[in-house]
């Protein structure tokens, strides 16, 4: 049996994105029955809601009191391959994470300071080996092939009434309500459009969408990636923030908004728009005008195919052989 062990947080305050990806990993991985990998996370301070998603999928949970690096390491032992997710971790605390544990990943989007883990993981677009530092022996995975994208999320066939449908999701805490600004403008600019808004585990809106006409809105809570996909699937138009979850919709291969709510998503923002992935993009605040035009674009888009090409469905079988490697190097 292999063991990783995920280290990552996440609350409403800050968002989900760091553990979200890092399941999605946990779940490529899990895909493999001849090779199964034992998974561990180890979260900071979890919330109740975080607590329930992962006994809801059935992974150990490690609670720690805080994010000192002593305290993680009393749960690293040389068996371990530790996977770091988060933007506290530094050379020295990769360091010291990597001198006790069997192997070291870093999941990365911010390219700053000297890599010394064994694996860098960015699944950024544009990202090149030229924008790192690293030792010799570390092996990068870079770009949309190594998509940290749940293996729920499969290209599925147009839906033949999916024009008249909108799915709206802001990640799993959307800290400034940007799904129910969204939301809105869908309902008040195209009265044909039934919008369906996904809410995470961490958001904490609900409440705010009750004015909102309960005939062209449904509002969906904590969904799992299977519902997730099939949520995406049957809409014609997905608007989305700027994160893994617009990976997750072009790897359905589907017309998509996507929206930037934070600075660490301009390169993703970019890769997409430039590789013409996406209808239009957005910034906050929400230009309406702009949002219309993209929806507008829906119905006569070449979009989807354009993702078929970057996004291929082989990511799982990539991580699997690199993880094997990993388990079993000296």
């Amino acid at each position: 049996m292999k063991r990783i062990l995920f280290r990552a947080d996440g609350s409403a305050q800050t968002g989900m994105g760091h553990i979200m990806r890092s399941l999605a990993l946990a779940d490529m991985l899990g895909e493999a029955e001849a090779t199964p990998f034992d998974h561990r996370f180890a979260i900071a301070n979890p919330s109740d809601s975080t607590r329930k998603l992962l006994t809801k999928l059935h992974i150990p949970l490690l609670e720690l009191a805080s994010n000192e690096l002593d305290e993680l390491l009393t749960h690293v032992t040389d068996e371990d391959v530790v996977v770091l997710d988060g933007y506290q971790y530094d050379e020295a605390f990769q360091r010291a994470v990597r001198d006790k544990a069997h192997k070291l990943v870093f999941i990365d989007d911010l390219m700053q300071g000297h890599q010394v883990a064994d694996v860098v993981i960015n699944h950024a677009g544009d990202v090149t080996p030229a924008d790192y530092q690293t030792e010799p022996y570390t092996q990068l995975l870079l770009g949309a092939g190594y998509a940290l994208v749940n293996p729920a999320f499969k290209q599925k066939a147009q839906p033949k009434d999916g024009e008249h449908k909108a799915f709206v999701n802001m990640g799993g805490a959307d800290p400034h309500n940007v799904s129910r600004t969204i939301a809105e403008l869908l309902i008040d600019q195209n009265p044909n459009l039934r919008v369906t808004v996904a809410l995470g585990a961490a958001n904490p809106h609900a409440d705010t969408f009750a004015d909102l006409p309960k005939d062209r809105l449904s509002l969906l809570h904590n969904l799992s990636a299977k519902q997730m996909a099939r949520a995406i699937g049957g809409s014609g138009l997905n608007v989305v923030s700027a994160s893994t979850i617009a990976y997750e919709v072009a790897t359905v291969s589907r017309p998509m908004v996507v929206v930037q709510t934070a600075d660490n998503q301009k390169r993703m923002v970019s890769f997409m728009r430039d590789r013409h992935l996406v209808l239009g993009t957005l910034s906050l605040p929400i230009d309406a005008d702009a949002l219309q035009m993209a929806v507008q674009k829906a119905r006569m888009t070449p979009t989807v195919f354009k993702q078929r090409l970057v996004f291929d469905g082989k990511t799982a079988d990539r991580y699997r052989q690199v993880f094997t490697q990993l388990c079993t190097a000296e």
